[in-house]
């Protein structure tokens, strides 16, 4: 039985859909007018281990993200740059898409921009003027929060407070200082779009209300973003949806905490932000995942380099793992399973210890996605998988169980095996033979020098000569090789980065 943290009831509930099987999911995408940052990838990376976890439990997830290609922000930037504000929006909406690729994030299904949907926007204010939630002024149109009785139960604000906001835009135009923007007339050499109001172009909040009713049906199951769009873009979403329709918007709200720098949120604002393409260039999307995966998706994480290096060096250990079973049951999972069905009634403890991982770790996940507390019995798995690889006769069916579930687990991680051959690294290697005395030797390929480099350190062992092993070990970790000294005495070269 799966339960969330909804956000509007701040209370944990069972999780119930709309229609049995089915779930509609909107998560709020970016602005695209610069670099994907580390907290923007927080927020993508954990929804996707929620859709990951959803379809894994058997359900069918419509993953809806939209695109705010035109926004004050985007032309502001665009002015700046002297560039088209569509093309500067396209050209960072294709590279954010990228980027969230390349850390292994699931695709939406749909990704609906506002310039697109300009006619369903349009219709959509025409629907809550008609009844009386918004009115037309001298700069656009605007939603009348008084005339919605519910506002602020999302953030937990009431309209006093509100309007003592810094955030509330002052406007003489407006009716009250805390009515919002529904459509905003034009400015002069602006890109706008014709409507019954004039030339102008939507307000912020009003495109998800639009494309989600579109995309997803008048109400939806989940709808999440970072904690700092509930208020109030969030609370502005649910105003103007309820008073279109008259339904219930969003029956499950879920936001991630931010990703701080020092205590302080990551914000371009700030300029205290890494960019995901800099974080990549030191760790690779596995160790970047598991970073997130060590804070629950409601908390905040404070960035530190030692961290996500902590989080590679235990992905890579729990990869490691799999690779060693995979050696040592030839790869072959069809044999470990015959030989865990040989063993009848009498299933060896690995076995044992792996279904009871795996349920373990699955009943994390319907805690809310708990997914802190779910790795600590991926993590264990992998010790008990290792202990047993160093007995005398390990278990072929207790191995393959194990790999079996360990591979579950990552898999709803979104945590996969990157096989980066040794050839990507061939000019390095030459280079590190080089340095070491052997590049004048007949050795063409990566491969044989790789070979070259593993007998010196052998030999540097034998001459116990360890500080000599540790430096060359440490050259070839600074090219983005791993070795791996196995209990039997084999060594293993493993490009990790």
């Amino acid at each position: 039985m799966q339960h969330v943290h909804n956000t509007l009831s701040r209370k944990l509930e069972e999780f119930k859909p709309l229609k049995e099987g089915k779930i509609g999911l909107y998560v709020c995408g970016v602005t695209p007018y610069d670099h994907l940052h580390l907290g923007h990838a927080r927020t993508y990376v954990a929804f996707d281990i929620i859709r990951r976890f959803l379809e894994f439990s058997g359900y069918t997830v419509m993953h809806v993200q939209n695109v705010t290609d035109v926004d004050d922000k985007i032309i502001r930037r665009a002015k700046e740059t002297k560039q088209n504000p569509l093309e500067l929006s396209t050209h960072f909406d294709i590279l954010s898409r990228q980027q969230l690729a390349a850390l292994n994030v699931l695709p939406a299904h749909h990704y609906p921009k506002v310039t697109q949907h300009i006619p369903h926007i349009i219709n959509f204010i025409e629907k809550l003027i008609s009844r009386g939630f918004a009115y037309i002024a001298e700069d656009g149109v605007y939603f009348e929060v008084a005339k919605f009785p519910p506002y602020g139960r999302l953030s937990g604000q009431d309209l006093a407070e509100i309007r003592r906001g810094a955030r509330i835009e002052v406007n003489e135009k407006k009716k009250a200082p805390e009515d919002f923007a529904l459509w905003k007339a034009a400015k002069e050499g602006e890109l706008c779009f014709g409507s019954p109001w004039g030339a102008g172009r939507p307000g912020w909040h009003i495109e998800c209300s639009a494309m989600a009713a579109e995309y997803l049906g008048q109400t939806i199951d989940i709808h999440g973003g970072a904690r700092d769009l509930i208020f109030p873009h969030h609370e502005n979403e649910i105003a103007q949806s309820e008073s279109a329709s008259g339904k219930q918007f969003v029956r499950y709200w879920m936001h991630t905490g931010f990703l701080t720098v020092n205590g302080e949120k990551m914000a371009k604002s700030l300029g205290n932000f890494v960019t995901v393409s800099d974080v990549m260039s030191k760790f690779d999307k596995n160790g970047i995942r598991m970073f997130f995966c060590q804070t629950h998706y409601t908390s905040p994480i404070d960035y530190s380099e030692a961290s996500l290096s902590a989080s590679q060096q235990g992905v890579n250990s729990l990869l490691g793992t799999l690779d060693r079973i995979e050696e040592k049951i030839g790869g072959n999972k069809k044999a470990g399973k015959k030989a865990a069905k040989e063993s009848g009634e009498a299933q060896g403890a690995l076995s044992k210890t792996s279904q009871k991982s795996l349920a373990d770790f699955i009943a994390c996940m319907q805690n809310d996605f708990d997914v802190p507390n779910a790795i600590a019995f991926l993590f264990a798995l992998s010790d008990a998988a290792n202990r047993e690889l160093a007995s005398s006769n390990p278990d072929a069916g207790g191995l393959s169980a194990a790999m079996e579930a360990m591979q579950k687990m990552l898999g709803i991680l979104g945590i996969e095996k990157i096989e980066i051959p040794l050839a990507a690294k061939e000019k390095e290697l030459a280079s590190l033979a080089k340095k070491y005395g052997i590049a004048d030797s007949d050795a063409k390929s990566a491969d044989e020098i790789a070979a070259l480099l593993l007998n010196l350190r052998s030999d540097m062992r034998t001459r116990k000569d360890f500080a000599a092993s540790d430096t060359l070990r440490a050259d070839l970790s600074a090219i983005g090789i791993a070795l791996e000294d196995a209990k039997d005495g084999k060594t293993r070269l493993k490009v990790v980065k």
